[in-house]
């Protein structure tokens, strides 16, 4: 193994106990976070560099040659239906781990083949194959978050063993990260309302827990403000992290998982006929959907309502059933307000159909100011409000994975967890984020992720209204009939129309 300088002061930047691995690691993926993430593996895996593969669709050696001085493999490979099998075979072997960071290749074509083989599986997301989310001879329910996590479910019910190689999906910041947020907020909001100690150890505890705080709506709130020396131009695509991966969230069907609060179905809403039926889906895009929310630092905004894996699983894991009925779920939505050029490059692509730009920049070293904040936001508990996530800056980011900005570190936090995670318990099974201990997560995920802040707020989505002088104010400027000024929690409140 090359030791060069840069590797020893790399990987002693931040302190971490490292897990040793025998096995073969292949990463599939090597965009902004699997650049990232490549580097984290230096710090959290004690193995062999030769032992690490890169498979990458596009040409991105000017970005692996330092890898590639310290003995890891690059491959660059674009990665097909008629190809898949025949790569995956050629590259592992049982007992070794495959992260999947890839934007339009089959996520569960790929998790059955390592439950197959028994390779330990991460990914960040869940993904078909390209040409499905354009599809319109796909009907939109199978264009979903929620049909991908229910035909995941079924294969772990009835093909996989419970105790498997262990398969972890969507174990980002968000979807992943955030879902140990919840958690960690719940536990907050538990201990200032004084609630009667409840030790949440499982599925039905935490939404028992849950439940007894009163919480009724969480949101996936974020906030990315940070700006480039490069102002975006005309016919050009720019965001922070991968370009194609936000086209293809902007591009489903906005999903809601549906809490029990709720007193009706806005319009154009659709219920799925499939599974426990713990969501809703609209039948418009994300990308053209936008939906209030709060942030400690980024104040009110209107986020877009996209459609992520977290939505699906945190609605779930907190529905509370007895005999067989539904006694309690609160409503999950994401809200996500990117930058400002990304917004308007979003909405050009919108506004053209979803025809997409030739030219495509991810901003990275040419970012001057700005911060990525990320958190969940819980509402309609004694405390109105609480607020549990990250504050990550470009400048702290620069300083903890040096090259990155403070998007990518977020989501390579995630996804370097998860696959500690993976290699310290191997047979775990299928797991979805919530089904991993959030202490044990967040603890190898926290030197990533800056400024972690816990605080409550009074904000409702019945502030700020045109005209309003108070958070119950039903005097407006310009009238919302359908608003619910009795009960600031529904849905109909977060909406924007």
């Amino acid at each position: 193994m090359i030791h060069s300088l840069w590797h020893r002061l790399f990987v002693n930047a931040i302190a971490v106990e490292k897990v040793t691995f025998s096995g073969r690691v292949v990463l599939l993926g090597f965009g902004t976070v699997g650049q990232g993430l490549l580097s984290l593996l230096l710090r959290h895996f004690e193995m062999p560099m030769a032992q690490v593969t890169v498979v990458d669709a596009e040409k991105h050696r000017a970005q692996f040659a330092r890898f590639a001085r310290l003995g890891i493999c690059y491959f660059q490979h674009r990665l097909t239906r008629d190809n898949l099998t025949s790569t995956l075979e050629r590259l592992l072997s049982p007992g070794d781990l495959l992260i999947n960071l890839t934007v339009g290749v089959d996520s569960i074509t790929i998790i059955e083949w390592c439950q197959i083989h028994n390779i330990l599986y991460v990914d960040s997301s869940i993904e078909p194959w390209a040409d499905q989310f354009e599809d319109i001879k796909i009907p939109l329910w199978k264009r979903t978050h929620y049909f991908f996590h229910q035909t995941l479910r079924h294969l772990a019910k009835t093909r996989w063993p419970s105790h498997g190689t262990t398969a972890i999906v969507a174990h980002g910041a968000n979807p992943g990260l955030v879902s140990h947020f919840v958690k960690a907020a719940l536990l907050d909001i538990a201990s200032i309302i004084k609630l009667p100690q409840i030790w949440p150890t499982d599925q039905t505890s935490w939404a028992t827990m849950a439940r007894a705080c009163g919480v009724k709506v969480i949101q996936i709130s974020e906030r990315d403000t940070q700006i480039s020396s490069r102002p975006k131009q005309l016919e050009e695509f720019v965001n922070t992290w991968s370009i194609w991966g936000f086209l293809a969230e902007a591009y489903y069907p906005a999903e809601i998982g549906w809490g029990t609060h709720e007193k009706h179905l806005p319009e154009n809403a659709a219920c799925f006929e499939l599974g426990s039926g713990n969501a809703i889906y609209l039948q418009r895009p994300g990308g053209a959907t936008y939906i209030r929310s709060w942030l400690p630092l980024g104040g009110s905004i209107e986020g877009l309502l996209l459609s992520h894996s977290e939505t699906i699983t945190i609605s779930d894991y907190f529905s509370l059933w007895q005999d067989g009925q539904l006694l309690y779920r609160p409503t999950v939505n994401f809200a996500y307000h990117p930058t400002n050029d990304a917004i308007a490059s979003l909405r050009e692509v919108m506004m053209r159909g979803g025809q997409p730009h030739e030219k495509l920049r991810v901003l990275n070293q040419d970012i001057v100011t700005g911060r990525d904040e990320l958190g969940v936001l819980l509402l309609g508990h004694p405390c109105n409000g609480w607020w549990y996530g990250s504050q990550l800056s470009i400048e702290e980011a620069r300083q903890i994975l040096p090259g990155h900005n403070a998007t990518t570190v977020q989501v390579c936090a995630g996804v370097i967890a998860a696959a500690v995670w993976a290699v310290r318990h191997p047979q775990a099974g299928f797991r979805e984020p919530e089904q991993l201990p959030h202490n044990e997560i967040l603890q190898i995920a926290r030197p990533y992720l800056g400024r972690m802040v816990s605080v409550p707020t009074n904000w409702t989505p019945l502030q700020g209204r045109w005209g309003a002088t108070s958070r119950y104010s039903s005097t407006l400027l310009f009238p919302e009939p359908w608003l619910d000024w009795n009960d600031p929690w529904q849905f109909d409140n977060f909406l924007v129309r």
